[in-house]
Order: C-alpha cells, then sequence, then structure tokens
C-alpha cells in the first residue's frame, strides 16, 4: 500500500512526536522509514549523526536519512514525497490557531496543499501511546469530496484487520426546521446507503447518526468514548491569503483528537 513512510524532522521533541505511529505504520506495511531534514550545509555532519542514531533506536525494520540543504521544510518534503511516489506522510502539527484560522500549523497546511498525498497528521492533543493501526472513523457531510477517501479508507482497513464507522452529524436545531417545512429527513439513509455500498471483505462496516450542533465535537468524543485511533477526512485545501483554508471540521479534528487523523486533499469536485 506504502512504500514509504516519511517523517520531517526538525530535530524538537514536538516533532519527533510522529516517530512512533510512524514506525508502527512502517512495520504494518513493510515500508522503509524516512527520517527527512531541511536544513544548513553547515549543520550537516551532526544532523546526519543525530537522524542516524534516532533512526537506530526507532526500531524501525529499514530506514533511510534524507538531509535536504536546499529547500525549506516544505520544499524539502516535497522533493523527498516526490522522488517516493505514493508515499505516506507522517508529521506532527502544533495545531495552534484562534478566531476562525486553521489549526494545523503552517508547515502541515501548506505540505498537504503542495505535496497532496495521504498524511497521517499527530495533532497537540494526541496520546503518544495511541494504538496503531485501529478502527477507522469516517465523517461524510453528503458531498462527493468527503466521499473521496473511502477507497482509500477500504485498502486501510483491508491491510490491517480493523473496522470501518461511517458516520455523520446533523443538526438538532436545522433538524427540527426541516420537519417544520415538511421535509423528509431520512438522517440514517444516507449512511446507511454509503456502508452498505463498501466493498466486500473489510472486517466490518458500520454507521451512525451523530446529533449535534459542533460536528468536529460529536466527532472527536465519538471516537474517543469506544476507543477508535484514526479519523479520516479528506479536505479542500483550498488557498487564500497565501493560507491554506483546511476545512474547519477537519482542523478542529486533527487539533482535539487523541488518536491519528488520516488527512487527504482532495481536487476540487462537485460538493453535490
Amino acid at each position: 500500500m506504502f512504500d514509504h513512510v516519511i517523517v520531517p524532522i526538525d530535530g524538537s521533541e514536538h516533532a519527533a512526536m510522529a516517530l512512533g505511529p510512524a514506525v508502527g505504520l512502517a512495520r504494518a506495511f513493510g515500508a522503509t522509514l524516512v527520517l527527512l531534514r531541511a536544513l544548513y550545509p553547515d549543520d550537516v555532519d551532526a544532523a546526519q549523526e543525530e537522524l542516524r542514531a534516532l533512526a537506530l533506536s526507532s526500531g524501525a525494520d529499514d530506514t533511510d536519512v534524507v538531509l535536504d540543504t536546499v529547500n525549506g521544510p516544505v520544499g524539502a518534503l516535497t522533493d523527498a514525497a516526490g522522488a517516493r511516489p505514493g508515499a505516506l506522510v507522517c508529521m506532527t502539527t502544533h495545531g495552534r490557531g484562534g478566531l476562525g484560522r486553521a489549526l494545523f500549523g503552517s508547515v502541515a497546511e501548506e505540505a498537504l496543499r503542495e505535496v497532496g498525498g495521504p498524511f497521517v497528521l499527530v495533532g497537540p492533543n494526541c496520546d503518544p501511546a495511541v494504538a496503531v493501526p485501529g478502527t477507522v472513523v469516517v465523517p461524510l457531510d453528503g458531498s462527493r469530496r468527503s466521499e473521496s477517501i473511502l477507497p482509500l479508507v477500504a485498502e486501510w482497513a483491508r491491510r490491517f484487520g480493523v473496522g470501518i464507522w461511517i458516520v455523520s452529524v446533523v443538526d438538532p436545531a436545522e433538524a427540527e426546521r426541516a420537519v417544520a417545512r415538511g421535509d423528509d429527513l431520512a438522517e440514517d439513509a444516507y449512511v446507511q446507503r454509503v456502508a452498505g455500498s463498501m466493498p466486500g471483505g473489510l472486517p466490518s462496516v458500520d454507521w451512525d447518526v451523530l446529533r449535534s450542533a459542533d460536528p468536529a465535537q460529536a466527532i472527536t468524543e465519538f471516537a474517543a468514548s469506544r476507543g477508535f485511533s484514526t479519523i479520516a477526512v479528506a479536505t479542500h485545501g483550498r488557498t487564500g491569503l497565501a493560507r491554506v483554508a483546511v476545512g474547519s471540521v477537519a482542523t478542529r479534528i486533527v487539533h482535539d483528537h487523541a488518536g491519528l487523523t488520516l488527512v487527504v486533499r482532495t481536487a476540487e469536485v462537485d460538493a453535490s
């Protein structure tokens, strides 16, 4: 499924938090763990020694160290992923933000936009002991964009032998207004239909409708209450004012989830 798991390392304890999950993923995939650092040429010798020691202590079966003295962090990651088609990127994000700003952190945001491939993001509230892999929660909103991650999730679940929970979130107040208009809600029909359309041979596929005015909170609390380690989301990753406007629900999930968030930036597709 993935031949390489790339982990950007910048020498900080925060960035190194992604190493544990990355090692677990690399083992599960039988993939090479790639430790990547962007740095100045004068720092190469020390960084080479540090990353090789880190690779040795990680316990990964196969490791590679990549030092990039030409690009910044995002450029280094883009080049490393480009040289390894189909690689999975596993990285931390500080998750700072407020007043409606994206919570991914500038490097993770831009990398997601530029690299485009699957990312596993380790947010600031991630439990270092999170199980890899584990049951995957897939929140859908009825759009083709949100559903575009389903083939990857199916392959992920089949490879790891884990279950899938497909969920949607309904705002109770909006539901009441719809009933007052005489609309036929059929709240369960959508997720039940999607769950039923998943390919055969998967360990399990379940579904649920969550009722909350706060979708991100409902999704993270659902995962936490059941001990599900992975939430998988597709995001549009549109740009604006030189920043990535990753969907607000996705950013909150990455920030609040105690496990891992599998994120894929989708191409612009019809939201209907």
